[in-house]
């Protein structure tokens, strides 16, 4: 069982929740209609057998990735910046997904960069106290 104090698996998920709710508000800012695109951001916070966080998974509907690059439909990303300035198409990038990640990606960073120290200094704390516990008084 994994120390409450040190888990980094409530944090990871409170963060990932949040992304969620950020990626359903850049979709609406955006005026991305797509109601199946909303409805289906998922997430999946998952651990090792002894507690460890090993990944966290975002699931969505694969093909609003390209609603994201702007393209589909004979539009790819080599031919999608002529086309529009030819007017051939109006497709153009709308990053509901791209900005919106790697923006929480750096603040998770920065969360768990503090967690980890956090728990370093508790583990230091904790030998210290053990190891003083066991030892002979020293004398200056």
């Amino acid at each position: 069982m994994t120390d409450p104090v040190t888990s980094l698996q409530p944090t990871v998920q409170a963060w990932a929740d949040i992304v969620l709710k950020e990626f359903d508000n850049k979709v609406r800012l955006l005026r991305i209609h797509e109601g199946k695109l909303v409805h289906s951001f998922v997430t999946h916070v998952l651990r090792h057998a002894g507690g460890n966080l090993q990944r966290v998974e975002f699931a969505f509907e694969y093909y609003k990735k390209f609603v994201d690059m702007g393209v589909g439909r004979g539009v790819n990303l080599q031919n999608r910046d002529a086309m529009l300035g030819t007017g051939a198409t109006s497709r153009r990038p709308k990053p509901w997904f791209t900005d919106t990640f790697y923006k929480q990606l750096a603040v998770l960073r920065g969360i768990l960069s503090e967690r980890l120290a956090q728990n370093t200094q508790l583990a230091i704390v904790r030998n210290i106290r053990d190891a003083g516990s066991s030892a002979d008084p020293i004398e200056l």
